[in-house]
């Protein structure tokens, strides 16, 4: 689970809750050279549907910010891979983020487009019908811009219950990406499905870890960071990492609607 790509240094305006999983383009080269040298086939996560294949992986990122595409896209293409790249539909043209020609040209290049929430709220806090707007909305505005039918999602904030994920399912989406971290087996539950997440300190080694199946260190760091989400609430949650995080510059943008 990617976010972004940058030459040089994230942009000043975006928030530390989101600068941190901005890596560099080296890093990401890296990266892809790693998977490159293992054994795993990479494919768009739709293509698990219709594939059997244990040993696959998934490149996603979420949000929809301009350097996944203007940077990420032609990496991807020189390593011969195609990922997925889920949209928030109100921040596609905003400043830092895709417009909707750089979205066109991914899908015409072969990379799935998913759906990441109409306004990147946290669903936990909607009813039913705003939880269903909020990915058909999406859905509907990606299908009419590239012409291509949308069946899969991620969550906002990984902010994920069983009723949103019903609610996936009523606004016709096929799979459901969380931001849970864990690996996805034949058995495991589409609308549940597990990533791991990509920062900005993830290292080469790391990686490495990852194409092995082997992310008990994180699955341990992962418990452990889930206590205060679990105590809190997600809006109480999302709220406080952001004021311990300094998040109260006005210069920088908003990116999560708690």
């Amino acid at each position: 689970m990617y976010h972004d790509v940058f030459s040089e240094s994230p942009a000043p305006f975006i928030p530390r809750t989101s600068a941190m999983y901005h890596i560099s383009k080296q890093s990401f080269i890296q990266h892809l050279a790693i998977i490159k040298k293992s054994t795993l086939n990479v494919m768009n996560v739709s293509e698990i549907l219709d594939n059997n294949d244990k040993n696959s992986m998934s490149i996603t990122f979420d949000d929809g910010w301009e350097g996944a595409f203007n940077i990420a896209m032609p990496i991807l293409k020189e390593f011969g891979y195609r990922c997925t790249y889920f949209i928030t539909k109100d921040f596609i043209g905003r400043e830092g983020f895709i417009d909707e020609k750089g979205i066109m040209m991914a899908s015409e290049s072969g990379m799935e487009i998913g759906v990441h929430g109409t306004t990147h709220r946290m669903l936990s806090n909607c009813s039913n019908d705003e939880i269903i707007w909020e990915f058909k909305s999406c859905k509907q505005y990606l299908e009419s811009l590239t012409g291509q039918k949308v069946v899969s999602a991620s969550m906002p904030g990984g902010d994920w219950n069983d009723i949103i994920a019903s609610c996936a399912k009523k606004a016709g989406l096929k799979l459901l990406c969380t931001s849970k971290l864990g690996l996805n087996g034949p058995g495991t539950n589409l609308f549940n499905l597990r990533r791991i997440p990509i920062k900005r300190n993830t290292s080469e080694r790391a990686i490495g870890r990852y194409c092995q199946y082997e992310i008990s260190m994180e699955l341990i760091k992962s418990t452990l960071y889930q206590l205060p989400r679990r105590f809190l609430g997600m809006k109480r949650y999302s709220n406080f990492r952001r004021w311990l995080l300094g998040e109260k510059n006005r210069n920088s943008i908003e990116i999560y609607k708690p």
